[in-house]
């Protein structure tokens, strides 16, 4: 099934992020385990960021922006800041979003009792069972069961 577009759904300006749109609590849960493994990626990915900062910021205090050891890391990490950008853009081609690294958050847009929501998940849980409104924020969510 095609996700839905908010123009088809007659939820005009709900506010959604860029590049987002709507899936079904079923297809959300579907996502769930190969966005679990992209998470892993883009957390492995953040710290590899991490440290090659913290290398380029030692390497800056002896040695000069041109030399070839801070070109090296320079170029290492852009590769990897290139790979993050992928990992998202293949992320949210599925209508799964990062909400923080640390803890693990996830969200997928998608539709309770007439109103769009987002479906949260946080690494440690078992699955998809909470939702929160779009104002309200992830410490907000709600049981899936009270839906």
């Amino acid at each position: 099934m095609p996700p839905a577009s908010i123009a088809s759904t007659g939820l005009v300006g709900v506010g959604l992020p860029r590049r987002a749109f709507l899936v079904s609590i079923e297809q959300a849960r579907g996502l769930l385990p190969g966005a679990r493994r992209r998470l892993a990626v883009l957390q492995a990915l953040h710290d590899e960021v991490g440290a090659l900062a913290e290398e380029m910021e030692h390497l800056l205090q002896g040695a000069p922006p041109e030399s070839d050891d801070v070109q090296e890391v320079a170029t290492l990490m852009a590769s990897t800041i290139e790979e993050w950008q992928t990992e998202v853009t293949r992320l949210e081609s599925t209508g799964t979003h990062v909400l923080s690294l640390d803890p693990g958050r996830l969200v997928w847009y998608g539709v309770v009792d007439a109103h769009v929501v987002a479906f949260g998940w946080q690494q440690g849980e078992p699955g998809i069972e909470w939702y929160h409104e779009l104002d309200e924020g992830f410490d907000a969510r709600k049981p899936l069961i009270e839906a």
